[in-house]
């Protein structure tokens, strides 16, 4: 009877240990699959390299912004060049004398002479003509801008008056004949008379005439009009001259 005993026993022990042991077996699975690095995706996105459709879309969406302003940009930039370029005066009249280049690269009014006075001219208010030029020898030989003369015409100048304020000092404005005034080629950085010799091919910018429209008054010529006005270069050598009408200068 013991001995049954004792043999029930053994058999409970080895069914015991034979469950304990397929317990542990089960834990140790479970345990390496959550040490896993497999990659699990979100349901819908099974498949699907690392940028996604999601991904892919805002890249593509993306390349064409970046098109699309940039094409936007350029052209913006084309138009604003042209619209900086007719609001600031790109206008440039050329005319050549005796193979000498002449530019008129602006022609604006001014109401004072603050410009040229601290060359030691009083500082007053009026109605001046700032034209600036650039000059250019296209010809085949040294050319002198001291042969120059630079004059203005206009209906509305009376010459005769120049002498009762400036006396024979024409650098601002000189007689000529009734309508016509001269004026000396100033260097913009010095306000100095330029009367310098050009190389062939040489270039001067940077240089401009100073005219007073109404010297004997602060106040404006009205009759004035750069529409009705014409820059007149002279050689004085050969007699011949050129003449640039300064209509479309903005001031």
């Amino acid at each position: 009877m013991k001995s049954a005993c004792l043999s029930r026993a053994a058999l409970a022990t080895a069914t015991l240990t034979v469950a304990l042991l397929a317990a542990a077996s089960c834990a140790g699975g479970g345990s390496e699959k959550s040490t896993s690095t497999e990659t699990k995706l979100p349901p819908g996105l099974a498949g699907t390299d690392s940028t996604g459709i999601a991904g892919s879309s805002y890249e593509a969406g993306s390349a064409a912004g970046d098109n699309t302003l940039r094409a936007g940009a350029s052209d913006e930039e084309e138009t604003g060049s042209g619209n900086a370029s007719a609001g600031t005066s790109t206008v440039t009249k050329s005319v050549t004398l005796d193979g000498v280049e002449f530019t008129v690269v602006a022609a604006k009014r001014q109401d004072d002479n603050k410009l040229v006075a601290s060359s030691g001219t009083r500082e007053v208010s009026g109605d001046f003509l700032e034209v600036e030029l650039k000059i250019r020898n296209g010809g085949d030989s040294l050319a002198s801008l001291s042969r120059f003369s630079f004059r203005l015409w206009n209906p509305h100048i009376n010459a005769a008056s120049y002498d009762d304020y400036y006396g024979n000092v024409t650098t601002y404005g000189g007689y000529v004949s009734k309508n016509i005034i001269s004026a000396a080629l100033l260097d913009y950085a010095s306000l100095q008379k330029v009367t310098a010799t050009l190389r062939i091919g040489e270039e001067l910018g940077d240089v401009f005439l100073f005219f007073d429209l109404n010297p004997l008054s602060v106040s404006r010529n009205d009759g004035f009009t750069k529409e009705g006005s014409n820059l007149v270069i002279y050689d004085t050598e050969s007699g011949e001259k050129v003449e640039v009408n300064l209509a479309g200068f903005p001031d």
